[in-house]
């Protein structure tokens, strides 16, 4: 259940928590106006550059960029854990701008599990690196992996030499 305290915030606190809405708010907004001009994004992932070989979080903007444009298969097929990130993002933008608002704590059991909980880090963590290990080995049977690498700057400085 959702609560507010009784004692409204002080000033320190109402400019901490505008931040972290910045913070959090950024990507959604961000996904939402690059979505709507002819710029691109201005990301690219330094890792898969250099190497041809993607990050965990590879794909991550274009799963953004393809939610705000309503497409969830497309957003899924990006990066599996782009929808749930944007979800994340978009409820604790909610929950802070209730509390600027308000300009009192919201407390919320639930809230506070999931981002003070070590296990709850632990399985998102281990999710994240186990969904990474699959993409890689699905890349590597399709032979892109190995491709990607033999044009990346480190694969064409180590297959010349």
């Amino acid at each position: 259940m959702l609560k507010f305290s009784r004692r409204p915030l002080s000033r320190n606190q109402i400019q901490l928590r505008a931040f972290k809405l910045s913070l959090v708010s950024s990507p959604i907004l961000g996904a939402f106006f690059f979505n709507h001009t002819d710029y691109s994004s201005p990301f690219f992932c330094p890792l898969r550059t250099f190497t041809g070989i993607p990050c965990p979080g590879c794909g991550m903007t274009r799963s953004f960029l393809a939610i705000a444009r309503g497409d969830f298969s497309g957003a899924i097929a990006y990066n599996l854990f782009g929808p749930i990130l944007f979800a994340g993002c978009f409820v604790f933008a909610l929950h802070l701008t209730a509390e600027l608002f308000a300009k009192r704590s919201l407390h919320s059991p639930q809230l506070q599990f999931l981002l003070h909980s070590k296990k709850v880090r632990f399985l998102a963590l281990s999710a994240l690196f186990c969904y990474y290990a699959v993409r890689i080995d699905g890349l590597a049977r399709s032979g892109e992996l190995s491709v990607d690498f033999a044009r990346s700057p480190l694969g064409q400085f180590l297959l010349s030499s």
